[in-house]
């Protein structure tokens, strides 16, 4: 059974305070964010999708913020593909 994740996920915390919830584990090593290609993979895009001119800047130099947003934005390809699979076979009955 795993816990629901709060705002403390992957904060280094003292796990001897039981107010803090069942999730809270204190650990040497820290926590290692996704990588915007990583998230890029998971949605179905190609690698680099997001890496775009940003602001006036080069090509290589969009932060990964707006990569961030972007992706949290979009929408999965592979589900979006799905649905629009499903809808083509019922519009052809």
């Amino acid at each position: 059974m795993a816990q629901t994740i709060t705002s403390n996920y992957g904060k280094q915390v003292d796990n001897t305070d039981s107010a803090l919830g069942p999730n809270v584990v204190s650990f040497t090593s820290s926590v290692r964010r996704l990588t915007p290609r990583e998230c890029e993979r998971l949605q179905g895009f190609p690698y680099d999708y997001t890496r775009i001119p940003w602001r006036g800047r080069v090509l290589g130099l969009c932060p990964d913020g707006p990569r961030y947003k972007a992706i949290g934005n979009s929408k999965a390809v592979t589900v979006v593909r799905w649905i629009g699979r499903r809808l083509l076979k019922q519009l052809d009955h």
